[in-house]
């Protein structure tokens, strides 16, 4: 026998917030061909693109119903909801957080971002002038690889960091080389001493 139902009653305010428009873009709701009726290499990119490019929205939007929660959530409801009711850990929502925040305070170029999240958190990471740094030098592509933003880091975090065994031996050299001038000095100043005499 089949359960009874009770109904609820939903008050007018209810009925408004569930009627008015959304804020937040509807999911795509595209219909695809199933992958054995495609059969063309332009077929399977269309698709592969179009799959690949609701991916890069709905990261953008997972870190933004992430930064929302946490301002609307108390702290421990906002984390146990991360840690229990979300199917990744908190240091990925961090991410997906940290790349909404910095795509929508303008911090970076949303228009020339790739559509990896991952890869876009390395651009995050990048402090204010290796940022313009990587702007000027067209690091910010959507072809960008998360391995090309580390290596422009490493480039220019290794140029900024001396070589430290280089360091050393040239120090080595000049405290050589000012043993043997002091030497030289010594020895003129005892010449001097013994012809003046």
């Amino acid at each position: 026998m089949a359960r009874k139902l009770t109904p609820r009653i939903v008050t007018a305010d209810e009925v408004s917030e569930i009627l008015a428009p959304s804020t937040v873009p509807a999911p795509r709701l595209t219909r695809r061909p199933e992958p054995g009726k495609l059969r063309t290499r332009a077929n399977f990119a269309d698709v592969i693109v179009s799959l690949w490019t609701e991916a890069e929205e709905n990261f953008l939007s997972i870190g933004r119903y992430l930064n929302h929660a946490k301002t609307v959530l108390e702290h421990g409801d906002f984390m146990g909801m991360v840690e229990r009711d979300l199917p990744f850990r908190y240091s990925t929502a961090n991410r997906l957080m940290k790349v909404a925040a910095a795509i929508d305070s303008g911090m970076l170029p949303a228009d020339r971002l790739p559509p990896s999240y991952a890869t876009v958190y390395e651009m995050v990471l990048l402090n204010p002038e290796e940022r313009e740094l990587a702007v000027a030098q067209g690091l910010f592509r959507p072809d960008t690889r998360r391995q090309d933003v580390i290596d422009f880091k490493k480039r220019l975090r290794s140029a900024a960091t001396p070589d430290i065994e280089a360091v050393r031996t040239e120090l080595a050299r000049l405290e050589a080389e000012r043993d043997r001038i002091d030497a030289r000095i010594t020895a003129l100043r005892a010449k001097l001493s013994t012809a003046g005499s």
